[in-house]
């Protein structure tokens, strides 16, 4: 899986993707690299890139140097930043094949196999085939379509959770925690079959991810300077990651047996004859890029919505017509719900879980804008950026799911340009592989919640804090606490 909302795992390639161009010092050729902001000696840009999350710095430097600007991490090798649609699509889409290469750093050789599953290898035959096999099987719609009773059930354990944790806390949940346990189950029989039973390896999972993330944070400074391979924040991390690695096993490894369901991702795995240890890290990646994304990208919609109360009940509103105010929501009846449809690319617009990206590589010498571009270039595309163009998106910061249904009719800009501009799963060859499962499963999610509690702020009169936490991923810095009522059906 790749780029996109679907992708958690931006979280550790994006970090470690900046320190990674600096582990060869070999000389830069003569291509003209695009402006930036001045470098210093060592450090390159790094004193510029501090303050404010990675994503708003970037698009705040790419309003004084351009949409397309050259930024140093360290003194040996720079990377280009891409800020404008324009440019990134003939990156990500008319060039693809051309930007399709990874640069990832040596420590993810530990949860990858040795960089071996889809969003860590390059593109070729092995990525397509295991791209393929992922797609063709456990995601394929038919069996996709055939869980939906299984998604609809957790949904109902989901919201029993939620109202015994509001009756224990005078009426207030966290509810980012029974989102990530919901996504790890759905995400479990996709990979080891309809029967999958297994509640230690659910929880278990829940706190692997969440270490993952965390551990991310502190990777990256030895792949900026050799040196710091000494340290021992480094080695801890070091050490954290296989310790990591070896739960991950413990708890996979019993659900790793012979004749599997023949629609399931370890069957699929199986039949290709690939090591326990290429197998695991396939497994350990799909929970990697399904879980985060989707529970985040929820509680951020969640999020909005308890801070615009008429947008929140105009989507209740909808959601009732088409269920008839039904106490559920049928997974097939997400499509009918347009307005629901908006909020979503609104939140995914104004919040992108991989802001960034994950970073791309010329796997040969190629052109961007006319101009040549060197193999081993790395690029980054700042989806935060483009999804905030005040041409494209007027009021970008203004939550207005308007936009999407009524366009320049109320102010909100150009469907069709937006649509076009709208890149929470990124784009081209590398798309993210999980894109409708990630989006039905958002959908479905934030229909079902709407549907069943009112969202309000958990102090009156407290709006809900938006501050994002300084990953590479787009958390919250404060996960949403809101106070929920129940909704009367009828």
């Amino acid at each position: 899986m790749e780029e996109s909302f679907w992708l958690v795992t931006a979280s550790v390639i994006v970090v470690f993707a900046l320190a990674k161009l600096l582990r060869k010092s070999s000389s830069i050729s003569k291509m003209e690299w695009p402006a930036g902001p001045k470098k210093l000696p060592i450090i390159g840009n790094l004193h510029q890139l501090g303050g404010d999350v990675f994503h708003v710095v970037l698009a705040n430097l790419a309003k004084v140097y351009g949409s397309v600007m050259t930024i140093w991490v360290g003194s040996w090798r720079p990377m280009i930043v891409i800020s404008d649609i324009d440019k990134a699509w003939e990156v990500l889409v008319t060039k693809s094949s051309d930007y399709s290469a990874r640069n990832l750093p040596d420590i993810t050789k530990i949860i990858s196999a040795n960089w071996r599953n889809i969003s860590c290898s390059d593109s070729g035959p092995f990525w397509q085939n295991l791209r393929k096999g992922l797609q063709g099987g456990a995601l394929a719609p038919l069996n996709v379509i055939s869980q939906y009773h299984l998604q609809e059930k957790d949904m109902q354990n989901l919201i029993k959770s939620m109202h015994l944790e509001a009756s224990r806390n005078n009426g207030i949940i966290k509810p980012l925690d029974h989102l990530k346990q919901e996504t790890v189950r759905l995400l479990s029989r996709l990979i080891f079959g309809q029967d999958f039973h297994d509640e230690k390896l659910v929880v278990g999972m829940h706190h692997a991810l969440d270490d993952l993330v965390r551990i991310s944070g502190y990777a990256s400074l030895a792949d900026a300077f050799k040196f710091a391979e000494n340290l021992p924040s480094h080695k801890k991390s070091i050490r954290e990651v296989y310790e990591l690695k070896e739960r991950v096993e413990k708890l996979v490894r019993p659900h790793i047996v012979s004749n599997p369901p023949t629609n399931t991702y370890l069957h699929f795995l199986q039949s290709q004859n690939f090591s326990e240890d290429v197998i695991i890290s396939a497994i350990l990646e799909v929970y990697d890029l399904g879980v985060d994304s989707t529970a985040s990208t929820t509680v951020w919609a969640l999020t909005f919505l308890v801070r615009e109360q008429k947008i929140q009940e105009k989507l209740y509103q909808e959601i009732k017509n088409v269920t008839g105010g039904r106490s559920t929501v049928r997974v097939e009846e997400v499509s009918k719900l347009t307005y629901l449809q908006a909020v979503m690319k609104e939140t995914m617009r104004m919040k992108p879980i991989a802001p960034m990206a994950i970073p791309h590589k010329t796997s040969r010498e190629t052109s961007l804008m006319g101009k040549k571009v060197d193999k081993d270039t790395v690029i980054m595309v700042n989806l935060y950026a483009i999804h905030h163009n005040p041409n494209v998106f007027p009021e970008p910061y203004k939550f207005m799911p308007e936009r999407f249904l009524q366009g320049e009719e109320h102010g909100g800009g150009n469907i069709k340009a937006m649509e076009q501009s709208l890149l929470p799963f990124s784009a081209g060859m590398r798309i993210c592989a999980g894109m409708e499962l990630g989006k039905l499963q958002l959908a479905y999610g934030l229909a079902s919640l709407v549907n069943a509690f009112k969202w309000d702020c958990a102090v009156d009169g407290k709006l809900p804090d938006m501050s994002e936490d300084h990953c590479f991923i787009l958390l919250m810095k404060n996960p949403l606490e809101a106070r929920i009522t129940p909704r009367n059906h009828c």
